[in-house]
């Protein structure tokens, strides 16, 4: 029996296209690789100016989330009402355990 040498085997051919496709045609496409490049550009986090990080800093803490866009509550949620329910029922147990 004799051994032959591996050798790489090209699968589907892909269409060979008569002109390469332009940058705008790429960008149209959503899954194209510079389509999700300029996707992950924009979406990246903005670093802030230090003018802009003194100005928030002054600032109070509602005023600073409503601009970000947040509800406004700084520490509010089912979990924080949860926690605040059941800090009151214990201090109404300690107040009556004391009487």
């Amino acid at each position: 029996m004799s051994r032959n040498k591996k050798t790489r085997k090209a699968g589907a051919f892909m269409t060979v296209l008569e002109r390469k496709p332009k940058k705008q045609e790429r960008l149209a496409d959503p899954t194209s690789k510079e389509s999700r490049r300029k996707k992950a550009l924009d979406e990246r986090k903005k670093h802030t100016s230090i003018a802009e990080r003194k100005r928030d800093a002054t600032m109070s803490a509602q005023e600073r989330d409503t601009r970000a866009g947040r509800k406004g509550t700084r520490h509010g949620g089912p979990l924080a009402d949860k926690i605040r329910k059941l800090n009151a029922d214990k201090r109404e147990q300690e107040q009556t355990a004391d009487e």
